[in-house]
């Protein structure tokens, strides 16, 4: 079991305007908005891709990256990432087919005192001329040292069970800012009842975690806990789900993330002898 670095996270969708109709995008490439934090440099860089427009005639599209807020936690401190004072914002040209590529900010952070970093970014897509919003996509990089994440499929018990694991949890700022007290899950369910029939992802909106339990971390700062165990008793021809997991500090700022993925039917794999 390996201790997680850096993660993309999902992107979250906010439409204003005119955009792809959903059933003409499904062939499309997504528009994403897209931040790394390297772990082994700390460079960060953002960038911003996919289907914007229907096709047509290339247009100008002003491109806003801005970063929302984002949080440090080092050895001592805990320090919160201010928004940007301004956003950078860059002008680009759709394709005849309505995509886009756009380069946005870039940073850096330090990732040998940087025991947990995070960093959300959003991006806004504006008509170049009237400035109308066409709408934004949302990323976050996560960097972290000290948390490890895993869901677990066991196919003869029937059973997805979720964990979460931690060390260095004394660490951060003396008022408890930065260290562990609780930890949230939220899953998605992606089932796909029989051979023929469609697959659909199931979860819970709002923002909200589905299960969240407090933290007892041990006097050497470590601590663990299994946030849920789901039993399936039908026998569907697809089943996996998708977990991410937020570690949170007193003050409700997440100081610790990771995600994980099992598949736990898989109809279309032959049984070996």
């Amino acid at each position: 079991m390996s201790r997680l670095r850096a993660l993309a996270c999902l992107t979250v969708l906010a439409t204003t305007g005119l955009l792809v109709p959903a059933g003409a995008a499904v062939a499309a490439t997504p528009l994403k908005a897209n931040i790394t934090c390297d772990p082994e440099t700390g460079a960060i860089t953002t960038w911003a891709s996919g289907n914007l427009l229907l096709p047509g005639t290339p247009t100008p599209v002003t491109v806003e990256f801005q970063r929302s807020s984002g949080v440090r936690v080092s050895a001592t401190t805990s320090t919160a990432l201010p928004p940007l004072a301004q956003p950078l914002t860059v002008t680009a040209t759709t394709t005849s087919s309505g995509d886009i590529t756009a380069t946005g900010y870039t940073g850096t952070f330090n990732p040998t005192t940087s025991i947990y970093y995070r960093e959300v970014l959003v991006v806004t897509f504006k008509n170049a001329t009237s400035g109308a919003v066409y709408t934004s996509r949302q990323a976050t990089c996560d960097y972290d040292q000290r948390s490890t994440i895993t869901l677990t499929c066991d196919q003869v018990a029937s059973t997805v069970t979720s964990a979460a694991a931690g060390i260095n949890g004394l660490t951060g700022a003396a008022n408890g800012a930065g260290r562990p007290t609780s930890v949230g899950y939220h899953f998605v369910q992606i089932i796909q009842s029989t051979k023929d029939s469609p697959r659909f992802r199931g979860e819970s909106l709002g923002g909200v975690w589905d299960v969240r339990h407090s933290v007892t971390k041990a006097a050497d700062g470590t601590w663990a806990d299994t946030g849920y165990v789901h039993t399936i008793t039908s026998n569907p021809y697809y089943y996996a789900e998708e977990l991410t997991v937020g570690v949170l500090d007193a003050y409700g700022t997440i100081v610790g993330s990771g995600t994980a993925r099992c598949v736990l039917r898989d109809g279309s794999l032959t049984p070996t002898a």
